[in-house]
């Protein structure tokens, strides 16, 4: 419900307050006075789009608040505030929206800033704007889908229950196309994985084996050099034919000093040190005589460990600057290949739960059919009552339902409304006969056959009654009074019947002030509200006929309250 609003800067409206009660509230003015203006602000807080012609001439910002009330605690209402952080007590909500003539804009909700995004999902559960071109929406199959699954509740739960089907039966052919699609590429890199699985495991590479091949090989490298100084230690120590070796100067130097000391003891400490390094160059000899003996030097086990290492370093460039980067590697292409491969057999997987799925989606149409079949008879006659008290006498209307082949998202193959107006006509879809005034009564007459379509929030009809008038316009009239019971409603209209149903009558007028116009709203007493009538019938030209004629008009209204 829509407790208040107030408007400040917006159009012709300098500043306005209003309050507003429940039942019917009717909007009457003379042509030009604002009622569309409005309308529009309403609009504003309804998320519609914002322009810079709102804003007043010569100010730069406008404002737009309303207070709503909603009985929705634990709701669907309710949720979508708690997911968007915006805190509420006792269902008030202030909806607050700021736009500056610069483009710029913010959007308040219970003080809490809000993307207009949010708000259209907010207003969705508390506003029902309905005029001449929101008729537009009774042309669109996907509405005509929303009525009739909304008709009774065992409908709506097997609704439910297919769409529920239906996303998942859409997600398992989504992955299944996902998987078709990537055949070629699946081909492509099951081809790459090989070739680098086969390339490594071919290699058979062992870890640290290139620390210890660079050691080898710079051994290996340098065997020569090794060799030649063996030679030449060997040769120092022997000596040849003309050069005696040190081992045998050594002896010599051992044996003069041994003589000398039997003259001179103080020889006798250097002889025993020549024994010494005699003994010690002895063995060093024997040392390096045995390592030279050993060693051997194999160019071709030099070159072969130079291309081991040359294979590795290959693939380090290929797969990773370490043995153990590769063997990573190696890991990695397995876990891809053998999941790439496996591939076949999870779309062979996939394929059986989708079939298993459109079985039971099917099953589900079927149901869905024959509760749509049996929900239509009772809506056709609904609304043909309804649609003959609106004036459309000989008129037909039905939902056209065709059986579902292939598998939809709505568990039909189409479903559309049907209308005739005359006998003898078949029947076509309603967007390609129904004239304008048809339309509207149409429209009228789904909101009141059908108790789901206001759900509590406030119906706004936007001269829903245009192009009609004597008894039909006191039918349309009636029709609209009865949603009263389901919630508030808002009518603005130039048809002196539907205005005889309001229980609050708001008149929006204009006005001069200061070489300025301005948009003005004055709540009606009963005594106005008469005379506002007695207006919309003679014109300006009020006769003391006219006037008894709006008293009778407003007492056969209320008559029919009583009725009812």
């Amino acid at each position: 419900m829509l407790q208040s609003l107030h408007i400040h800067n917006f159009a012709l409206i300098e500043d306005l307050h209003l309050s507003f009660a429940d039942g019917v509230t009717i909007l009457t003015g003379e042509t030009g006075a604002g009622k569309s203006i409005l309308l529009d602000a309403i609009g504003m807080l309804s998320g519609k789009r914002a322009s810079a012609s709102f804003v007043r001439h010569g100010t730069d910002v406008f404002l737009v608040e309303g207070a709503f009330f909603f009985l929705d605690k634990k709701g669907d209402l309710s949720k979508l505030l708690q997911e968007n952080h915006i805190e509420w007590e006792d269902g008030q909500l202030i909806i607050s929206r700021r736009f500056h003539r610069n483009g710029r804009g913010s959007i308040l909700v219970n003080g809490t800033l809000v993307p207009v995004t949010v708000v259209r999902r907010i207003a969705a559960y508390l506003l029902d704007i309905h005029g001449q071109f929101d008729n537009q929406l009774i042309f669109d199959p996907a509405y005509h889908v929303q009525i009739l699954d909304g008709l009774t509740p065992a409908l709506k739960q097997a609704r439910e229950e297919y769409d529920d089907l239906y996303k998942d039966w859409a997600r398992l052919c989504r992955e299944a196309r996902h998987l078709q699609k990537d055949e070629q590429e699946k081909a492509r890199l099951l081809s790459i994985y090989d070739f680098q699985i086969k390339e490594i495991e071919g290699a058979q590479l062992k870890e640290k084996e290139d620390e210890e091949l660079e050691e080898q090989i710079n051994k290996s490298s340098h065997a020569e050099h090794i060799k030649d100084t063996l030679r030449t230690a060997l040769f120092a120590f022997e000596g040849g034919e003309r050069q005696k070796g040190l081992t045998e100067q050594i002896d010599a130097v051992h044996r003069s000093l041994e003589k000398a000391s039997a003259y001179e003891p103080a020889f006798v400490e250097l002889a025993k040190r020549a024994e010494t390094l005699s003994y010690e160059l002895e063995d060093v000899h024997d040392q390096i005589a045995r390592y030279a003996d050993s060693f051997h030097f194999d160019e071709k086990a030099l070159d072969k460990m130079q291309s081991r290492l040359a294979a590795i370093e290959k693939l380090k460039r290929k797969y990773g600057f370490t043995i153990e980067e590769i063997f990573a590697f190696l890991k990695k292409a397995k876990h891809e290949y053998g999941r790439l491969a496996e591939s076949e057999s999870t779309l062979a997987e996939l394929e059986a739960a989708i079939q298993k799925k459109e079985k039971a989606l099917r099953r589900k149409a079927d149901e869905l059919l024959s509760l749509r079949q049996a929900a239509d008879t009772d809506f056709r006659q609904r609304m043909e009552d309804t649609l003959q008290r609106l004036g459309l006498i000989n008129s037909r209307i039905c939902f056209h339902i065709e059986p579902m082949q292939a598998i939809t998202a709505d568990g039909a193959a189409n479903i559309e409304l049907y209308f005739s107006a005359n006998t003898g006509e078949a029947m076509q879809p309603l967007a390609r006969i129904a004239s304008g005034g048809e339309v509207s009564r149409i429209a009228l007459a789904l909101k009141t056959t059908n108790p789901n379509q206001n759900n509590g929030r406030t119906v706004i009809f936007d001269e829903i009654d245009v192009g009609i008038s004597g008894q039909t316009g006191l039918q349309v009239a009636a029709e609209i009074r009865k949603l009263r019971h389901r919630g508030q409603v808002f009518c603005i209209t130039h048809l002196p019947q539907t205005a005889a149903i309001a229980d609050h009558h708001d008149f929006i007028y204009k006005e001069e002030k200061e070489g300025r116009t301005l948009t003005r709203v004055r709540c009606l007493t009963e005594a106005e509200h008469v005379r506002e009538i007695a207006r919309m019938f003679a014109g300006d030209d009020t006769s003391e006929a006219s006037l008894e004629a709006a008293r009778q008009l407003v007492e056969q209204v209320r008559g029919n309250d009583q009725k009812c």
